[in-house]
């Protein structure tokens, strides 16, 4: 523990640099796609349309009610006997990864688009405006300001989660960590000690950008 060394020269900085890098790329591609699986999920659910309300309903509670780790699995695992498609871990981890954030945020969204004032969609229904003008032009830009925060927060946990994919041998941050301790000299909580201020920095600049928005967000509601 006294030669910390090893930790810091170049061989180990590349392994986890790359590890995180990919979990940077993973945060980001599920956040994207988390974002509009969302949207349509919270749309779904708020349509007249019985057959479009529902299914909606069914995977949002459904996905919501199960454990992240075990929608990972079986994503991985199941994708051949089911579709018969081959996964490899880093499509199975976005697929699970942007599915089940995808559920999580569309709630957000939902109560975004609910939060809309009804007298502005009154007012542009009076105006004229078709549904897909008022949504676009007046429901979406409001309820986004507003779901920001809750957005970033959502963000936060996201990444946290892309430590999950390690079950299924994603080469990322978590799994490089893992791989480390498994050598010489076999130091594992300075290693662990690295990686989870690491994740604190990311996370903590996530917070801090959360909390920013909000206040943001609070003035503008003060001078609306």
């Amino acid at each position: 523990m006294s030669d910390l060394g090893w930790l810091f020269n170049a061989g180990v900085m590349r392994l986890l640099a790359n590890g995180l890098a990919v979990t940077v790329l993973l945060a980001v591609i599920c956040g994207a796609l988390s974002f509009i699986i969302g949207n349509l999920l919270a749309l779904a659910r708020m349509s007249q349309l019985a057959v479009v309300r529902y299914p909606a309903v069914i995977y949002i509670e459904v996905i919501r009610a199960l454990p992240l780790l075990l929608f990972i699995f079986a994503v991985y695992f199941l994708s051949k006997p089911v579709f018969g498609i081959n996964l490899e871990p880093f499509p199975a981890a976005v697929i699970a990864l942007s599915g089940f954030t995808g559920a999580v945020t569309a709630e957000i969204m939902r109560a975004g688009f609910l939060s809309v004032e009804a007298g502005l969609i009154q007012a542009a229904t009076a105006q004229g405006f078709s549904d897909l003008q008022i949504f676009l032009q007046i429901r979406f830009p409001l309820a986004l300001r507003r779901m920001v925060p809750a957005l970033v927060t959502q963000m936060t946990s996201l990444l946290k989660a892309t430590s999950l994919v390690v079950v299924i041998g994603v080469p990322e941050f978590f799994e490089r960590a893992v791989l480390l301790t498994t050598r010489p000299p076999f130091q594992p909580v300075p290693v662990y000690l690295l990686v989870a201020i690491v994740y604190f920095l990311m996370n903590y600049g996530l917070s801090v950008l959360s909390k920013r928005l909000e206040r943001m967000e609070a003035g503008g509601l003060k001078h609306a």
